[in-house]
């Protein structure tokens, strides 16, 4: 049988209860004949051509670079050479639903959420969303599948697994998170200047596919204000869950059940060689400031409120090499690979620093997005960027010689329908979001 397509291999439109849900591109046809452009249940036609939603076209691979072992090159054309490309403000795998940021049925209505501050909404309001985040791990996605090895030797048969909604989210980070063969460090969501970008475009996905399991279209990521802490305030019983004194979560916590996903790979872990090898998770785990891997002078801890502003008052979007090791720079900054207050000095800062902090699940950008605190501190590190770039709307995206995968018209892997990195470079407003105290 053909190789056949991972996690974006997406089917039909958001939330209708009319819309059908088979993976209508994970079968042999599609994949022999690289094309995914599924009928628009609303007219029949393929991407909605009769409605004038959208038409199949040839995809050519922007990414200039080609390894046959790994399909994260030249994404999406290891796999589809023809997808649906949306006029307006129609979106979807099949142009069926609406771009981030519209709804109604011609797709025509400004639709805008607030993200807001965990710590500012009602006891009601977090236990909601906790509970819909825990739904969204205990509900398989009917709209995504993933690519994964049959077994953790490597160059293993791959094939398609449906996973849960949550997990489908973590693997994305996983696999992007997997090393560029002949890249060192390099890898298509981190250590670059795609970095902020890729995580916006992830933290989007995730909030979709929960307003699609709940059919609430109201529903926002809500932002852990990590910045001046001195210790996981969200740590605790009633949110994400208070550690014991070996790490685990505290039995009674809604997430003392959560078990990581893709955390078999073992030595192969950085390589495309094995790809989310079956076999049992692990418990989530946080150390949450005790017995860290890393200590002064690299580390000192959550970080502050000085860290914050200092990071702001950075102009310059991104500096050559383009990488951990770029100075003077915002990105690198708020990634946290240099000291915000002295940004040409190497240290464990912002966003780096509370991944240490926590640490445990959280350590490892391996297993980091399996970590149910994870998409909340994502979201107040974009939080920071939407700060950053309403001081500096004169920067730009880098251009020059940036590292494969975070290049301005590179298309982000492994998200379907594309998107490239510079499209997510800018105002929140336009993808449908706005945060509070902003």
């Amino acid at each position: 049988m053909a190789q056949m397509l991972e996690l974006v291999c997406v089917l039909l439109f958001l939330g209708s209860a009319r819309a059908q849900i088979p993976i209508l591109c994970a079968n042999e046809v599609n994949m022999e004949t690289a094309k995914c452009c599924p009928v628009f249940w609303g007219d029949g036609s393929e991407c909605g051509r009769i409605s004038g939603r959208g038409s199949c076209q040839r995809i050519a691979a922007e990414n200039g670079w080609r390894d046959r072992s790994d399909f994260r090159a030249g994404w999406p054309t290891y796999f589809f050479r023809r997808l649906c490309v949306c006029r307006g403000n129609y979106g979807g795998a099949d142009c069926g639903e609406c771009k981030y940021g519209w709804q109604g049925a011609q797709c025509r209505e400004r639709h805008v959420v607030v993200r807001r501050d965990i710590a500012n909404m009602s006891p009601r309001e977090q236990w909601t969303f906790i509970r819909r985040l825990d739904l969204s791990k205990r509900i398989l996605s009917n709209r995504y599948v993933i690519y994964t090895s049959e077994s953790a030797s490597p160059g293993s048969r791959k094939s398609f697994r449906r996973v849960s909604v949550y997990d489908t989210a973590a693997y994305m980070h996983y696999v992007c998170s997997k090393t560029v063969r002949g890249g060192g460090d390099s890898n298509y969501a981190h250590r670059g200047p795609a970095f902020l970008s890729w995580h916006r475009m992830w933290s989007l996905q995730l909030e979709h596919e929960i307003r699609n399991i709940t059919r609430d279209d109201s529903f926002s990521i809500p932002f852990w204000s990590w910045v001046g802490k001195s210790h996981c305030d969200v740590c605790k019983h009633d949110l994400f869950g208070r550690n014991e004194g070996d790490g685990s979560i505290m039995s009674g916590s809604i997430f003392s059940s959560w078990r990581t996903h893709c955390t078999n790979d073992n030595e192969h872990e950085a390589s495309m060689d094995v790809v989310c090898a079956p076999g049992p998770g692990q418990p989530i785990y946080r150390l949450n400031g005790e017995r860290l891997v890393y200590g002064p002078p690299m580390f000192t801890g959550l970080p502050t409120r000085r860290d914050h502003e200092a990071c702001l008052l950075l102009h310059v979007f991104d500096t050559p090499p383009y990488d951990a090791t770029s100075t003077g720079c915002f990105r690198n900054a708020l990634e946290g690979f240099i000291d915000p207050q002295n940004p040409y000095q190497r240290s464990i800062k912002m966003h780096n620093a509370v991944h240490v902090f926590c640490s445990g699940t959280l350590l490892n950008s391996f297993t980091a997005a399996n970590d149910p605190l994870f998409p909340c501190i994502h979201v107040n590190a974009d939080r920071i960027f939407d700060q950053w770039w309403r001081l500096h709307k004169t920067s730009s995206y880098p251009a020059g010689h940036v590292p494969i995968g975070h290049r301005a018209d590179d298309i982000m892997v492994p998200f379907l329908p594309i998107v490239k990195n510079r499209e997510l470079f800018g105002a929140t407003t336009p993808l449908g979001y706005v945060y509070e105290g902003n």
